[in-house]
C-alpha cells in the first residue's frame, strides 16, 4: 500500500507537456537549390516562470550561419517551444532553425 501511494505521488508530480508557441517560415528556395541543409537548435531552462534571459536565441542564429560561412541562409522554420515539468515550476524554452545554405552563385 506505501509503495502504491508513492507511486501516485510520484505520477501526479512528474508529468510534463510540450507547446509549440510560435512558427515563422521564409520563402522555400527552388529545389535545385535546397542542396545544404542546415539546423541548429538551443535552449533555455526556467524556474518558477522566470526566464534568466534570451540568448540562447543568438546561439542559435550563431550556430545556424557557422554552418553556412559563404552562403546565405534562405527557406528558414524558426519554431520556439515550451516543455514545462512539475506543473510549471520548471520548464524549458527551446528554439530550433531550420534552413537551406545557398552558395553565391545559386541564389539567383
Amino acid at each position: 500500500m506505501k509503495s502504491l501511494v508513492s507511486l501516485m505521488i510520484c505520477l501526479t508530480l512528474l508529468p510534463g507537456c510540450m507547446t509549440v508557441s510560435s512558427i515563422s517560415t521564409s520563402q522555400i528556395p527552388p529545389a535545385a537549390a535546397r542542396k545544404q541543409k542546415v539546423v541548429s537548435s538551443a535552449s533555455n531552462f526556467v524556474f518558477l516562470l522566470i526566464p534568466f534571459g534570451n540568448s540562447f536565441v543568438e546561439r542559435a542564429r550563431e550556430d545556424l550561419e557557422r554552418q553556412c560561412p559563404r552562403g546565405a541562409i534562405e527557406g528558414m522554420q524558426t519554431k520556439h517551444q515550451d516543455t514545462n515539468y512539475f506543473f510549471g515550476l520548471a520548464s524549458k524554452q527551446e528554439v530550433v532553425m531550420h534552413g537551406y545554405c545557398l552558395s553565391p552563385r545559386s541564389k539567383g
